[in-house]
This record gives structure tokens, C-alpha cells and sequence, in this order.
């Protein structure tokens, strides 16, 4: 498959006992019997599930294939785009810290590539970080297809066949994602789909609609308590694929779905909740697709929600609201401006060196890139980090507090969420931080002439 589409939400019972399963693909398209469709959105759950776990405690692995070994494969054009600004979005707006979202995409370096060995290698790897009681968010952009019956995702280095045996070998199937998810024991799990666009051993322009085989492999079993509760979005409903919205490079419904994530679906206290980012999809794709392309395209999000309390689950919140809770540390993205109350204390170096007052030091993260602190004369900083948003990147501030006594260094980033604490030596200081959820990491940073 190889339209836009699913986007699943699982929270786990047993093994995943609260599992967040999100999946961006071509629709999946089945519910318990007996369920109520309204819209789309169906909920079944004795004890729904209500909130998100810790910001601590939210991972995330996102994929974007459009690149294939395989010449028989159709090349994509916004596979990468859609999975880069997904994972963005997540730790821009949902509070995923930027240390625990891992991007593997076809214009990423070699080690994150999304051959099948990284992919199920970042799995495996996820048992060891991962509480239970944390979520998992899992996100594939790219191809898919069904061969007898079974649903497999297509990472670049997979071989097409219909040798089922073949696909086991070089393609996904998704019952081994299942597997890992359960090994992994994690009770949440957010999972997201896009494998719908077009055929993916066809012409470019070939349709690859989503089929109701398809969308049951991804489905946990609530009666044998897999997952405590899970909750799947589709880019189109079963019969249908999924667009790409080629002036931006992606796909529609990625597109939208980031617009809901900043706030576009946000209500009056600036809440996106699982219910109001199924009902802007359900809004916003259709219409784009049919102004942009014309009558007969028909891509309609498609939401399958068990075990959660869609209407009070809060996915993201809108951009200053989220800053004011959750001000990041030096090495993750910040959305917002924010200030502090602290009043700091300068003080000379006992050691004869001269007050940091009025310099300016630089660091640099894996995930954020490059940042900048400012120690100004009274005791105050200015945090700064470029951030990529709608496609221009500006520098974005978040004022804080520093204390210095010899080349000790305390560095308070907004309202006392994250708190620094190093040594000077020179023209470097380093040392640990920590924040409120009860992550800690290590910092360098460098003066600036």
C-alpha cells in the first residue's frame, strides 16, 4: 500500500495494559462487534483511559520511506517530509521529550536509514527504555501491501513477491511489530499508518486502496487483554487511498494532522483532544483533497478508538500553554517564549575570573541542533534555539535564571523546570541537568567571541 493514511492510538492492556497505538496509513477499517460508528470514531472501554503518561516517559520511533533498493517499488516524494515534520510536531507540541523521538527516513544518515534491520533493531531496543507505565509511539510513512491475507510494511532494502515467504524475509509483517509491542510490555502505545498512496509495484498514479484484511493486522485483542486500550486513525476510510499534497511535499493528511497537533483543533483552554484531532481530520482532509484535486478524490480520515475517553484525552497543547508547562532543557526544541520568576544572584569568581555578565556560550544537540544562552547583568538568561516551523526556521527564546560562585554555574530554564548545574574551565563549562519529570542529561557548552 502506498496512500496517506492510518494514524492508530493504542494504549495496552496486559502486555501493552494501556497501550497508545497511532498508526498513519490507509485506513484500517474494523471494530469490535457491536460497536457504535459515529463519524468514524468508535469507543469501547469498561475503564477509559484518560490521560497520557509522563512527558518522561514518552517515546517515539518515526518512519518515512521513500527511497527503495527495489527498482519493481514506486520512488515516494514525502514519505521523509512526513515523518521529519511529525516528529517534530511531537516534541514541539506533544511533549515528547526531542531525546526520545528517533527518526529513521530515507534522507537521514546511513545509521537511520529505515532498512528492516534498523527498524526492528530500534524496537528491540526500545524494551530496555521503556517503562510499562510509559507510551509508545510508533509512526511508518511509506509502502504496504497484502499478500494472503497478511499486512506487511515495506522498509527501503524489502524485496516485492508475492513469496509470502519472501516478504517474511525482507519486509515487515505486522504481526512482528504486535510481538515486539508486547515484549516490550509497555501499557501505551500510539502507533501511526501512512501506507496507502499508490500501488506500490504499479504505475505511480496506480491506485493502492486500503483493504478491510489489511487494517485487521493491525488490531490488538481486548478479549485477551493485549492492550488496556488503543486507538487507530486512518488517512482515508477502507476502499479508498490516500493523497499527496505536492505543493507542500507531503501528504494531506500528515499535513493536517500537524496543524491539529499546533492547535488547529485545540478548544477554548487550548486542549487538543484525541476527539476534536478525529473530528478536524474528518473536517479538513476531505475538503483540502476536493479543492485541490477535484470531484472523485475522496480521502476521509477513519478512527477506530477502544479503551480511551477520547473527549478528555489530551494529545497536545497549543502553543504557549504548552511552554508554560513544560519549558524543554538546552537540548530539545521550544515553541514559545516564556519568562521566569526567579531572581538570581551574580557573583565574581573567587578565582579572579570575571563574572559571566554579559557573555554569550553555545551549545549543540544531536536532535535540536545548535542553541545559545545569553547571561545577562542581572541575573538573567536568554535561551535560544532555532526552530523549523511551517517551513521557515526562526530563533525562538525562553528566559530563565543563572548563579555563579567560582566555576560553579547553577542555570534555571523557565519556571524552574529544568535546572543546570556545571563547572567553568576556560572557555567551556559542562555538567548535568534534570527537569521536573525526572529526566537528566549531560551539557557542554562553549563561550562565544
Amino acid at each position: 500500500m502506498n496512500s496517506r493514511s492510518p494514524f492508530v492510538l493504542l494504549r495496552g492492556k496486559r502486555a501493552l495494559s494501556g497501550a497508545l497505538f497511532l498508526i498513519l496509513m490507509c485506513p484500517i477499517a474494523t471494530l469490535a462487534q457491536g460497536q457504535k460508528v459515529d463519524r468514524g470514531l468508535r469507543v469501547q472501554s469498561a475503564e477509559p483511559v484518560k490521560v497520557l503518561p509522563a512527558i518522561a516517559k514518552r517515546y517515539a520511533l518515526v518512519i518515512g520511506v521513500d527511497q527503495y533498493a527495489d527498482t519493481q517499488i514506486t520512488t515516494l516524494g514525502g514519505a521523509s517530509n512526513d515523518a521529519r515534520t511529525l516528529a517534530k510536531a511531537l516534541i514541539q507540541y506533544a511533549a515528547f521529550p526531542a531525546e526520545q523521538v528517533t527518526l529513521l527516513a530515507s534522507d537521514q544518515p546511513a545509521e537511520r536509514q529505515p532498512t528492516r534491520g534498523n527498524i526492528l533493531r530500534r524496537l528491540s531496543n526500545m524494551a530496555a527504555v521503556v517503562p510499562p507505565d510509559g507510551l509508545l509511539l510508533i509512526s511508518f510513512a511509506g509502502h504496504g501491501i497484502e499478500r494472503s491475507g497478511q499486512a506487511f510494511l515495506l522498509p527501503s532494502d524489502s524485496q516485492v513477491s508475492n513469496d509470502v515467504d519472501l516478504l517474511e524475509q525482507t519486509a515487515i509483517n505486522v504481526s512482528q511489530i504486535k510481538d515486539k509491542i508486547k515484549k516490550i510490555g509497555v501499557r501505551q502505545v500510539l502507533m501511526i499508518l501512512d501506507a496507502c498512496r499508490n500501488d506500490p509495484v504499479g504505475r505511480a498514479n496506480a491506485d493502492n486502496p486500503l483493504t478491510a484484511a489489511y487494517t485487521r493486522g493491525f488490531n490488538f485483542d481486548l478479549r485477551n487483554r493485549e492492550v488496556q486500550a488503543f486507538a487507530t486513525l486512518y488517512a482515508t476510510e477502507v476502499g479508498h487511498r490516500a493523497y499527496e499534497y505536492k505543493e507542500k511535499k507531503q501528504g494531506y493528511f500528515t499535513w493536517v494532522l500537524v496543524e491539529a497537533l499546533k492547535g488547529g483543533a485545540a478548544n477554548e483552554k487550548g486542549e487538543v483532544t484525541l476527539a476534536s484531532l478525529v473530528n478536524y481530520l474528518q473536517e479538513r482532509v476531505p475538503k483540502r483533497v476536493l479543492q485541490d484535486l477535484g470531484p472523485g478524490k475522496d480521502q476521509k480520515p477513519f478512527a477506530v478508538v477502544e479503551g480511551y475517553r477520547a473527549d478528555e484525552l489530551v494529545i497536545s497543547l497549543r502553543g504557549t500553554n504548552r511552554i508554560t508547562q513544560e519549558t524543554p532543557a538546552p537540548d530539545r526544541s521550544v515553541p514559545a517564549n516564556n519568562s521566569a520568576t526567579d531572581t538570581a544572584l551574580e557573583v565574581k569568581s573567587r578565582d579572579g575570573n570575571m563574572s559571566l555578565a554579559g557573555t554569550t556560550w553555545a551549545g549543540n544537540s544531536p536532535e535540536a541542533g545548535e542553541y545559545t544562552i545569553e547571561f545577562l547583568k542581572d541575573g538573567q538568561i536568554h535561551y535560544i534555539i532555532n526552530v523549523l516551523q511551517n517551513g521557515v526556521t526562526s530563533p525562538r527564546t525562553v528566559k530563565g535564571t543563572w548563579k555563579q560562585s567560582g566555576n560553579s554555574i547553577q542555570i534555571v530554564i523557565g519556571n524552574s523546570y529544568s535546572v543546570l548545574q556545571g563547572t567553568i574551565d576556560g572557555g567551556m563549562m559542562k555538567g548535568e541537568g534534570n527537569n521536573q519529570e525526572g529526566a537528566s542529561w549531560k551539557w557542554t557548552l562553549f563561550k562565544k567571541d
